[in-house]
This record gives structure tokens, C-alpha cells and sequence, in this order.
């Protein structure tokens, strides 16, 4: 998912609906994010801890260009393709 397409499909959403990604059993909460900038990627870190909230999201992506794929390397790295709501949260797949 390119990040243009998340922050234009999330527009109308509350900001402050944490962000998860899907993982078993359980979504894991997303808490940090780091740019690769050799592969254009922005990728999202799942750890203990208070997720991030769309705001803080759009806040510390305000500055990458939007061609920048979404990612995540909790087991392996892989590009995600969407999100789900999901009891108030917004839940990568």
C-alpha cells in the first residue's frame, strides 16, 4: 500500500484510532516508524508499548513522498496491502 492511498482513504477517520498490525493471535500495536529511504519504504514497528494513533501517524509522515510503500518486518518483511477497522482500530494486513 503506497502511503498516499492510507492517508487518503483514512482522511475522514478519527485521529485517534490507534494503529495495529495483524499478527496471531492478537493484532500487535505499531510504536514506531522508520523510513528507508534506499527502497522507498516506510516501515512500521511493532513492539510493547501505547500504539500510535493516526495522528501521530500523518504528523511524522507529513514529509515523505507519498510513493513510499507501507511495510512491516515483524516475522519477515513484507509490503502491506491494506487495513481493516477492527474495534476502533485500524488494523494492517
Amino acid at each position: 500500500m503506497r502511503l498516499v492511498d492510507f492517508n487518503f482513504s483514512t482522511a475522514d477517520y478519527d485521529r485517534t484510532r490507534p494503529l495495529f498490525i495483524l499478527a496471531d493471535p492478537k493484532p500487535l500495536p505499531v510504536t514506531e516508524l522508520r523510513q528507508q529511504a534506499d527502497t522507498h519504504q516506510l516501515i512500521l514497528v511493532t513492539s510493547t508499548g501505547r500504539p500510535l494513533t493516526l495522528d501521530q501517524f500523518a504528523m511524522r509522515t507529513q514529509k515523505i513522498p507519498g510513493s513510499w510503500r507501507i511495510v512491516t518486518t515483524h516475522t519477515t518483511p513484507r509490503e502491506l496491502f491494506g487495513y481493516r477497522l477492527v474495534d476502533e482500530k485500524v488494523v494492517f494486513m
